[in-house]
């Protein structure tokens, strides 16, 4: 048998080259691309996977010694082939070493066999028998059968017990009376049990609805026709890019149903990307109720050992529909035929830390490299997607109208600077606007996007502003925690007494966050029931699951938060929307600063008006004739598109130009700065190279990043602009080599962030 070597990328590490080791003759035929195998490194056993495999000795010098492979991990490849290759340009696009990369990917231990994380602890579970069952004198027995229903029929007990407080004496009755039963499984079947909507008559809405069971609907010309264009694509899949661009409550998702239906009717897999775990969360419920265990819920939020058996589930070819958050892109779903990115403009799908990959680019990739149609839906398509469309790159696919022609919300515009000092948080119209829809019975929604109580506290005397010790940003104040906290790093402080900087007692509080919003809606409406979300109390994936689930129960009157609710949900009793600072965000440092404004005014309005009664939406601004905020108030999104494609072309920002950050960081300011400019002069030799052979790119800086220091670590930042993808993959690999091995670059951590989407 001639001998057999493999290249092997070792896990979790930044090693920037692949390592060559021989395959013994027991392991051939197992040894295969995307196995994982046990070999050595230095005195260490390690794990590592493998990417190609050759009959033939590599270029290495004689006098190298190549070690064997010890052993496989798995029967089968861990890392299917289409994976594997989208690893590999995920790596190469995003200038991020390939071991760590795969660690992202590959969420089993070091040496956990596939087959083991299967494996899980058997576990109890509470099936409804009756389900034409009546009411019950109990309540908790008639809580016990909703959240039943809610799940298909089936669910584990522990997550019952997770739902419903001290469930165990109604349990017993139920069983006794043969309404329930309760039977063994292995916990990797367990259909988690999600209390986000009430039983009910559904509708093709854009969130979750009561849904009975496939094709339960009736669908609108627009939706059918939507249908008909991409159908065919899930059914014999190949890979186009379809943008739905349909209206908040267009019925998005029930288009997303019926493509996945199409596609599992032939066998294939489907991955479902939506940007925040808060909407996977609600969006579980319906595609439970529609596709039972044959569908796979992924993102951070789960538990390790639950993680690790899901995506065990995933790769055995036991559940072929996944839905997930961002790190969802990366899992192995076998047969994958169709991919749906939701709010495909939502900025969540950047990770902005470590790999800083964008799950909406990278899912496009992955189509391209499986051949599977990628749908990417939004009422808000970002602006690059819109051109995308001009170009014919991407298929677009318009649903105008909400389903059963319910209209739009109606806008009212309030300027706060003619209600002066009187009206405080609410304006006068707002406040009879929330009074109304409390004494009709309906839900209004509060929409501010900053958290705590006071913005930040500044001394009268001096103007100094109370920053985080370890970062350059604004301290803000919590009241129920009497603390000051930094939003960035988690570090906090009491408030103190007196001005660190000139001693004086003149600190005061300057704006006002969620927190404080909380305390003045129940102030004035004192008999209302009130649901608050942000990140400093919806901190648990459980408290956020209890949240949207009192709104939709209709145990809420009001809720109020920061962008958590702003996208994605779906209460049909909601009315008013009350937008109560609709400046924020216009001045920050970022070219696209007024898309995400609009994107998310747009958003927020569409929770209204999703039932039978029609929307209100009232925006509080002190710039009213702002282009953003004008083009929110008309809904006029394609108007802002074409303004927008305007300036940026005559700026050359993206989508004209293809840009990329360099952040250099440090601990030392000075080191920081040095770091920077040394790389920066390196950049400039090379664009000076490359123009001289008639390719294109700039380089801008080095500056102080936005936020110069985060986490006790000094930023400052390079960026490189150039015309074409493969100009800018050229040229970073070019400046990354000279200054490979430099001493003076030993002091500072360089990141690459390609396609940047925030300042941070």
């Amino acid at each position: 048998m001639a001998d057999l070597f493999a290249e092997v990328a070792i896990a979790g590490t930044a090693l920037d080259k692949v390592l060559h080791y021989s395959i013994p003759d027991r392991l051939a035929g197992k040894v295969q691309p995307g196995s994982r195998v046990a070999v050595e490194l230095g005195k260490r056993k390690t794990a590592g996977v493998v990417l190609c495999v050759a009959d033939c000795r590599p270029d290495l010098p004689e006098t190298i010694t190549i070690r064997p492979i010890r052993d496989t991990i798995d029967e089968l490849p861990a890392i299917p082939p289409d994976l594997l290759k989208l690893c590999l340009w995920v790596s190469t696009y995003y200038f991020y070493p390939l071991g760590e990369v795969f660690d992202l990917v590959l969420p089993l231990g070091r040496f956990e066999p596939v087959a083991q994380a299967l494996r899980g602890p058997r576990i109890k579970f509470v099936r409804l028998i009756d389900r034409g069952v009546g009411d019950f004198k109990s309540g908790k027995s008639r809580e016990i059968i909703r959240l039943l229903r809610l799940a298909g029929g089936k669910t584990s007990l522990r997550e019952l017990r997770g739902s419903c407080e001290n469930p165990d004496y109604s349990l017993k009755k139920l069983l006794k009376d043969g309404v329930i039963s309760l039977e063994e499984s292995d916990a990797s079947a367990s259909a988690k049990i999600h209390s986000l909507s009430r039983e009910g008559q559904g509708g093709p809405f854009d969130g979750p609805c009561g849904v009975a069971g496939p094709s339960a609907l009736e669908l609108t010309g627009e939706q059918c026709a939507a249908l008909d264009e991409i159908g065919p694509f899930a059914e014999n899949p190949r890979f186009q890019p379809f943008v739905l661009y349909g209206v908040t409550g267009s019925g998005k998702t029930e288009i997303y149903l019926r493509l996945i239906e199409k596609a599992a009717r032939f066998g294939n897999g489907a991955l479902v990307l939506v940007p925040e775990i808060g909407i996977s969360a609600q969006m579980e419920t319906i595609f439970r109720q529609r596709f039972g265990d044959r569908l796979a819920v992924w993102h951070s939020a789960l538990p390790e050992r639950e993680r690790r058996r899901t995506w065990a589930g995933i790769r055995s070819g036991g559940r072929k529909i996944v839905l997930g958050a961002r790190s969802a892109v990366f899992t192995p779903v076998q047969d994958l035929g169709l991919i749906i990115v939701d709010e495909e403009h939502d900025s969540s799908y950047k990770q902005e830390d470590h790999l800083r990959y964008n799950a909406r680019d990278v899912a496009l990739m992955r189509g391209k490299i499986v051949g599977a149609p990628v749908v990417m839906g939004s009422a808000t398509p970002s602006v690059t997607t819109i051109y995308r469309c001009g170009e014919n790159k991407y298929r677009s696919i318009s649903l105008p109208s909400r389903v059963m022609n319910r209209p739009r919300p109606q806008f009212e515009v309030v300027d706060m600077k003619r209600e002066g000092g009187r009206a405080g948080i609410f304006s006068f119209k707002l406040r009879e606007a929330i009074g109304q829809a409390l004494n009709s019975g309906r839900q209004a929604l509060l929409f501010l996007n900053r958290r705590g109580y006071d913005r930040y506290y500044l001394c009268n005397a001096c103007g100094q502003v109370l920053h985080c010790a370890s970062c350059s940003v604004t301290l803000t104040y919590h009241k129920k925690a009497d603390r000051l906290r930094c939003h960035y790093c988690g570090w906090e402080t009491a408030l103190p007494e007196r001005c660190p900087v000139c001693a004086h007692a003149a600190l005061f509080a300057h704006g006002f966050g969620t927190e404080r919003l909380e305390k003045e809606v129940r102030k004035l409406w004192p008999d209302a029931r009130v649901v608050r979300m942000d990140r400093d109390i919806m901190n648990t994936h459980e408290r956020l699951i209890s949240a949207l689930d009192s709104v939709r129960s209709g145990k809420a009157d009001i809720l109020l938060g920061t962008q958590m609710v702003a996208k994605g949900h779906d209460f049909p009793n909601l009315t008013l929307v009350g937008i109560i600072n609709a400046d924020a965000g216009l001045q920050a440092p970022d070219f696209r600063a007024g898309e995400v404004l609009v994107q998310l005014l747009i958003q927020v309005a569409g929770r209204a008006g999703r039932g039978d009664e029609p929307g209100r939406v009232i925006l509080q601004t002190y710039n009213p004739s702002h282009f953003t905020i004008e083009s929110a108030l008309r809904l006029d999104y394609d108007g802002f598109c074409a303004e927008e494609l305007k300036s940026r072309k005559n700026l050359q920002y993206p989508p004209f130009a293809r840009l990329l950050k360099i952040l250099v960081t440090s601990a030392s300011e000075e080191f920081a700065r040095a770091g920077a400019r040394l790389f920066a002069a390196v950049c400039r030799e090379k664009a000076e190279e490359f123009r001289s052979a008639g390719r294109s790119v700039a380089v801008l800086g080095p500056s102080p990043s936005a936020y110069l220091k985060l986490k006790n670590r000094f930023r400052w930042q390079v960026f490189i602009k150039s015309w074409t993808s493969s100009d800018m993959q050229k040229f970073m690999e070019c400046a990354l080599e000279s200054i490979k091995g430099d001493p003076a670059m030993r002091a500072v951590q360089v990141t690459v962030d390609r396609d940047p989407t925030s300042e941070i």
